[in-house]
């Protein structure tokens, strides 16, 4: 497991973020309460979708989604550790969302209150060419926004590793961690290509993943 580099964002340390080869993905250990949102394993409450402005709420299903009667965003199931057990987000010109949902709001204040962060896996596969914003949503229009522009543009592409933002920061951001509906929104409105391979929410991240409030 390697280190990147640490990185700024809006001025402040990010901290160092974890770096994972696609063979170690499976040797991360979590804690039995940490609540998975997006894994291989695909037993996730939560559905995926994606969105454009002719339909915010396109379920992703089968090898390949394309937002609603335009090509704005596209969610491809790829193979990583195994096959097919995680995706690759295409964003083209206009606005474009990919996110999980759940019926029934999550109350996340008490994870909040012991550090608690949400964790993801990522590989930037082509870097943003405009702004990339990572949210919480707790129902239109309420939700926390961080801009994740500059550290998407300043780490290695294709390569996995793993970032995590703690939900105080969400929350300062204006998510209400009471009412959650969906834990992670990315969202941008110029082309961008990212794969995802694990969505957790998690009690103690690890330490050298975690970066600072934007």
């Amino acid at each position: 497991m390697k280190n990147l580099s640490k990185y700024k964002i809006n001025g402040k340390t990010a901290g160092r973020l974890c770096l994972l080869l696609t063979s170690l993905l499976s040797c991360v250990v979590f804690a039995q309460s940490d609540e998975v949102v997006f894994s291989a394993t695909g037993d996730a409450p939560w559905r995926l979708y994606l969105g454009s402005s002719n339909n915010w709420m396109v379920p992703v299903s089968g090898p390949v989604t394309t937002s609603y009667k335009s090509k704005v965003v596209t969610v491809n199931r790829i193979d990583n550790a195994g096959k097919a057990d995680a995706i690759q987000a295409v964003w083209k010109n206009g606005l474009g969302q990919v996110y999980w949902q759940e019926d029934n709001p999550r109350d996340y204040r008490e994870l909040s209150e012991q550090g608690g962060a949400l964790s993801i896996v990522i590989r930037v596969d082509k870097k943003p060419k405009k702004s990339v914003d990572l949210k919480m949503d707790c129902g239109y229009p309420c939700a926390g926004s961080l801009d994740m522009t500059k550290l998407l543009k300043s780490v290695p592409e294709k390569q996995w590793f793993r970032i995590s933002l703690k939900l105080s920061c969400f929350e300062q951001a204006g998510a209400n961690l009471s009412h959650i509906i969906s834990p992670l929104v990315v969202a941008t409105t110029g082309a961008f290509k990212l794969s995802i391979a694990d969505v957790r929410l998690l009690r103690n991240a690890p330490e050298e993943s975690v970066i600072a409030c934007g």
